[in-house]
């Protein structure tokens, strides 16, 4: 998940970089975990995560959605 995005990428919108970031997934697990992004439930949510892709994962994919 070493991705790097370019700044007109940003300013597309925030579930542009959270699609960019969960390429490398399948698709069932990449839809998985955007509706838990979406439907964010703090640390209930992020404990879901953790468990589908990891917690250097999920770091990765938080520290991208805040951009």
């Amino acid at each position: 998940m070493g991705e790097t995005f370019r700044p007109k990428d940003v300013q597309k919108g925030k579930k542009k970089i959270m699609e960019e970031a969960l390429h490398d997934l399948s698709p069932s697990v990449r839809d998985a975990v955007i509706n838990i992004l979406n439907s964010w439930k703090g640390e209930e949510s992020r404990k879901r995560l953790i468990k589908i892709l990891g917690k250097k994962e999920v770091e990765e994919i938080l520290k991208s959605s805040d951009s």
